[in-house]
């Protein structure tokens, strides 16, 4: 027989060279998707991480802002000045009822 396929096993490499080659191939198709897939996964990852730093640096950007618009206004100085004061008779009921409750269960 003088068809290609007759002189496949007789030549260096023949139909194993040929069926390596597929293989290699497909191997090839394969990681490439795969490479493909972690780097699209990867740059989505890096990108949502840029939008959530952006995001925080409009909102300190905005805080700052307001904090030098207010800090000249004397109502501001004057909340401030009185906020620290809430928070400490907040604690001191928060004691007294926690204090009640105690008693009560008794």
């Amino acid at each position: 027989s003088s068809g290609i396929n007759a002189e496949w096993p007789l030549r260096p490499g023949g139909i194993i060279g040929y069926l390596e080659d597929l293989r290699d191939q497909r191997v090839k198709t394969v990681l490439i998707g795969f490479q493909t897939l972690a780097r699209g996964w990867l740059a989505r990852k890096r990108f949502r991480k840029l939008l959530d730093m952006r995001v925080g640096v409009m909102v300190a950007q905005r805080s700052t802002r307001q904090y030098f618009v207010l800090r000249k206004w004397q109502w501001w100085r004057l909340f401030t000045k009185v906020k620290p004061l809430l928070s400490v008779s907040r604690q001191e009921e928060e004691i007294k009822e926690k204090e009640r409750e105690m008693e009560e269960a008794k």
